[in-house]
């Protein structure tokens, strides 16, 4: 900012000194400079500054000076809209009216690179689960991602067990607890989601594990409860993010119906709404649901890191046939 100010004030000067040789060349060569004493500027463009500038009536005597004692009043005019442009360039900075974009704590795993694998892995899947489609699977994974971002701002994993696994929901509560203690509340806003698709996918004998790629924005920042003080980040910093999202289901369980969190879970063993127990079972049939044994669940949640490691896809060899 400091270097913008200094160009534009020797424009300034420039502007000035080109002006007195203006006047100096009006006042004394005794030619007539008629004009029509008004200057059509356009609606220019400035940033969020939006300047209307139309035709004028000044008082003129048809030398083509202006109001300011015989100054010439372009070279004012250009003055002032410089001027202008400097103090709404200010105010944004002061104010963040211009919220910046920076990588967060997946940006130490930028040199990674998770590929696209949805045609793939949903044609391995379909195999055996016709009714699944990657399409529909990227549509739970992305509300399960603010579903959990909502819980864990709300202190609460609860809302979300029906799709956490139940190793995975104990983990995450426990953090809960401990940011409860430290009197922490942490805060997601504007979360806004850029790309997410199926990146992997292994079987074995007992279970399948398929993992999303999702790269997400966010403004994340921590409040004290106690003093409503912000502790760490600000309200207007987007953080660029990207995670690895594994979910684990049984190789016996099948797509029964569209996936969907917007509506809140149902319990993939009796379809009714679930109310999760403490030991994760549904209330209706008694089905624990917390352990993929009847459809997916998220067992692994991080960020893309230098160590992060790209299962790829990994089927036993008799379902290539």
């Amino acid at each position: 900012m400091r270097t913008i100010k200094k160009k534009l004030l020797a424009v300034i000067t420039v502007i000035m000194i080109l002006s007195c040789f203006v006047f100096a060349g009006i006042a004394f060569d005794g030619n007539d400079y008629g004009g029509d004493g008004g200057g059509d500027w356009g609606g220019g463009d400035w940033g969020d500054y939006d300047s209307d500038w139309g035709y004028s009536d000044y008082d003129s005597d048809g030398s083509g000076l202006g109001i300011f004692g015989g100054f010439p009043l372009v070279p004012i005019i250009v003055v002032v809209i410089i001027v202008i442009i400097i103090m709404v360039g200010n105010k944004k900075n002061k104010n963040g009216q211009t919220p910046q974009v920076r990588p967060g704590q997946g940006s130490q795993g930028a040199n990674v690179f998770l590929p696209n694998r949805n045609d793939p892995i949903q044609e391995i899947i379909r195999k055996k689960d016709p009714n699944f489609t990657a399409d529909d699977f990227i549509t739970f994974a992305k509300q399960v991602y603010v579903d959990i971002q909502m819980a864990w701002c709300g202190r609460d994993m609860t809302p979300v067990r029906p799709v956490l696994h139940q190793n995975l929901f104990n983990t995450t509560q426990r953090q809960v607890e401990e940011k409860k203690k430290q009197g922490i509340v942490y805060h997601y806003e504007s979360i806004a989601i850029n790309t997410a698709y199926l990146t992997s996918f292994v079987r074995d004998k007992d279970f399948e594990y398929l993992t999303v790629y999702l790269n997400a924005r966010m403004i994340d920042y921590q409040v004290d409860e106690k003093t409503g003080n912000i502790v760490r980040g600000d309200r207007t910093t987007r953080w660029d993010m990207r995670y690895k999202m594994k979910f684990v289901r049984s190789t016996d369980a099948l797509t029964k119906d569209k996936v969907s969190g917007t509506q809140g879970y149902n319990c993939p063993n009796c379809g009714a709404p679930l109310e999760i127990t403490s030991s994760g079972e549904c209330p209706y049939c008694g089905s624990v649901v917390t352990t993929g044994d009847y459809s997916w669940v998220l067992t692994d949640f991080t960020t893309v890191r230098n160590d992060t490691v790209d299962d790829g896809i990994r089927i036993p060899p008799e379902d290539n046939q």
